[in-house]
């Protein structure tokens, strides 16, 4: 036989037999499991003990809707497979996990109808609060699904209209490409070529650094723009369209390390050495970047510093409504072996 205090196998102990077996009323249950003050240590004692005795663990819903939180943030996501992102969400994670919160992902695949479609998800699930990287900027199902959602919301690296009240995380792009153009105009390079992204902040602000530093050094504006959807492919093709022409480029710069690949990919095919035949630069770091040979100059930044203060950003608001805020994070330029001097003879058009 069993006690009327045993909870059958497929059942879970609840508040009501917890009390049962301390001996005191649920009312006095709550108070010590939610650690309030004002209970007695012998109470205290009284319930942690029967809590324990009956495996109880909280009914973490039914405590979220009380108090009208879930402890939980959904993170939008446009592609997790880059390790860009990973680092963001990593350094995202940190912050909200040791504030108590969990956090929720998904991963559009850089499809902004999906942007929207998650949103929505998140938003049902009742999170908290939102951090987003949207795949582009403008797509109206997202807006739509950002205009009527009351969550607090944090965008990183991408500018949303002024009627989207969120806050922003950004990365200072024009600084550190800025930096990466001008080292190579230093070097005689006047043939820059430019792979981009789609129209999205980074991309505007690379654009912008480099036209700035043609500028700066009274050079002819000779550089080549590409731009495409950050991928390994986009960065084969464009790099063969770019260094077939009949006045190539002396050197590129990757606005992104998913480019990275397919474009060493062209270079080792038309037997280039980095450094002394080609200049390159690509942006944020991997470890392809270092280990390959010569290592490939890169514009850096600090990409978990990037999740954790989206993550505090949202906090901040969760904690205290406010204005909307902006954070502007640096990028630097880490010259490395792929970046060398041109020859004086292909800076000139064929003739």
């Amino acid at each position: 036989m069993s006690s009327k205090n045993e909870i059958p196998v497929n059942e879970r102990a609840g508040i009501r037999q917890v009390a049962e077996l301390a001996g005191v009323g649920i009312a006095s249950v709550s108070r010590v499991l939610s650690g309030q003050p004002g209970v007695s240590k012998k109470m205290t004692e009284r319930v942690l003990q029967a809590a324990e005795q009956l495996n109880y663990t909280p009914n973490v819903l039914a405590q979220s809707l009380r108090r009208r939180s879930t402890k939980s943030i959904g993170f939008v996501c446009s592609d997790i497979t880059n390790p860009l992102l990973a680092s963001i969400v990593s350094g995202a994670e940190s912050v909200l996990a040791a504030a108590g919160y969990s956090l929720l992902l998904t991963n559009s695949g850089g499809m902004p109808e999906m942007d929207a479609e998650h949103i929505d998800v998140l938003q049902q699930r009742q999170v908290d609060g939102l951090i987003l990287l949207p795949s582009l900027e403008n797509d109206a199902a997202t807006l739509h699904a950002l205009r009527k959602s009351a969550m607090p919301l944090v965008v990183i690296d991408r500018t949303l209209p002024d009627d989207v009240n969120a806050n922003r995380v950004l990365s200072d792009h024009y600084l550190g490409v800025g930096a990466a153009a001008r080292a190579l105009l230093q070097q005689g390079h006047r043939r820059i070529g430019l792979i981009v992204g789609r129209d999205v902040r980074p991309t505007r602000e690379r654009i912008r650094a480099v036209r700035d530093a043609y500028l700066a050094y009274d050079a002819a504006p000779d550089y080549l723009i590409e731009t495409g959807i950050l991928s390994i492919g986009h960065g084969e093709r464009a790099m063969a369209r770019l260094l077939a022409l009949p006045w190539p480029p002396t050197a590129v710069i990757l606005g992104g390390n998913q480019l990275l690949e397919g474009a060493l990919k062209i270079i080792s095919q038309r037997k280039l050495t980095l450094g002394r035949d080609f200049s390159l630069v690509c942006c944020d770091d991997v470890a392809l970047s270092r280990l390959f040979s010569p290592p490939i100059a890169t514009v850096m930044r600090d990409n978990i510093l990037l999740g954790k203060r989206a993550a505090q950003l949202l906090l901040g608001q969760l904690d205290s409504p406010h204005e909307s805020e902006e954070v502007l994070l640096p990028t630097w330029f880490e010259n490395r072996g792929s970046c060398g001097p041109v020859a004086p003879a292909r800076n000139t058009p064929d003739v």
